[in-house]
């Protein structure tokens, strides 16, 4: 409770400003916080990137108001703001912005080629394009990067090893997201390899979910890809959406969301995200508040991915797990 009020407590005063912190909060250096999700994605409770950032700004003793003024705009999962939401930010002059999608990403971006960016988790091309070259970035973006692509090939072979009779995987994304035609594109060869055909699922997240996976109780896919977006995977309650949609449709599923897995799905492939906002997204906003430039901040890489399987969603499924893809996991769920 002590966290969750720390954390909402910043989050009022990044916008009315505290009394005490008013008089000297134009000599605070501001950081701008550009995310997809609405304010409640502060809440330490939903593992949402912005609270594991904000915990990890804590930790390194920054306080708003008092050390350094949080400027935070919310697109509340209307990626089509993200754009504007981006310009309004650059206007107030922060120091750094820091955002955690592809989106939010493009958005910073395209916003100004001036501003340090530090951006969470995206697709190893997205930050090529943005950074230039990963070990010493030639724009003014760095932060974390991993290999989408690759993941999600790995997801469709477990599905392919987990249920042998697959054919048709519904792929379940976001059109309004930068990346996700380079996701299906990157699946679609991988599928073709194993004998499988992807079907283009399109969700824009919460406000649509139930009227998305309605025409999808037919048959039309007998499986599906959940592709990691804030809206889709990355939203709490649409992650229990579709694992409660796939257990009555008696339907395989996998994520590279690693929490996907725990909330019900059959299995996920994918990074911890908590170091990542410990070690390297709070820490290169602490660096660039004293001084350092994007270019002296080398992208980090994703090098390690985690297999959860859920045996009690497979029993319900009717599904064996082969004792080889157990060896492997790093959880199992029983």
């Amino acid at each position: 409770m002590r966290r969750r009020a720390f954390l909402v407590g910043w989050l009022c005063l990044a916008a009315i400003g505290s009394e005490a912190g008013a008089r000297d909060a134009t000599d605070l250096p501001r950081v701008a916080v550009l995310s997809p999700d609405p304010p409640t994605a502060a809440d330490p409770t939903t593992g949402n990137p912005l609270a594991m950032f904000l915990e990890a700004l804590r930790e390194r003793g920054y306080v708003d108001g008092r050390n350094i003024r949080l400027d935070f705009r919310f697109a509340e999962n209307r990626l089509d703001r993200l754009p504007a939401l981006a310009a309004e930010l650059v206007k107030a002059g922060p120091a750094v912005i820091f955002t955690h999608t592809t989106a939010g990403a493009f958005a910073a971006a395209g916003a100004t080629t001036s501003i340090p960016i530090i951006v969470g988790p995206v697709a190893e091309q997205t930050m090529e394009r943005l950074a230039g070259n990963l070990a010493k970035p030639v724009a003014n973006v760095t932060g974390y990067a991993f290999e989408v692509e690759n993941q999600s090939e790995k997801c469709l072979q477990l599905l392919k090893e987990i249920t042998p009779n697959l054919s048709r995987i519904g792929v379940l994304l976001n059109p309004d997201s930068p990346n996700s035609d380079d996701v299906l594109i990157a699946s679609n060869a991988a599928a073709k390899q194993l004998g499988l055909v992807l079907v283009r699922i399109e969700s824009r997240g919460s406000v649509d979910i139930d009227r998305t996976l309605s025409h999808y109780t037919n048959g039309t896919v007998d499986g599906i890809l959940l592709v990691d977006d804030s809206t889709l995977a990355g939203d709490t309650g649409v992650r229990a959406r579709v694992a409660e949609f796939a257990r009555q449709q008696h339907l395989p599923t996998a994520s590279v969301n690693i929490r996907y897995a725990r909330d019900g799905g059959l299995l996920s492939l994918g990074t911890d995200m908590y170091p990542i906002f410990r070690g390297v997204a709070a820490e290169y906003v602490h660096r660039i508040i004293h001084g350092a430039r994007p270019n002296e901040l080398r992208v980090q890489l994703s090098t390690k991915l985690e297999l959860v399987i859920n045996l009690k969603t497979a029993k319900l499924l009717g599904l064996t797990v082969p004792p080889s893809i157990l060896g492997l996991a790093d959880e199992v769920i029983e």
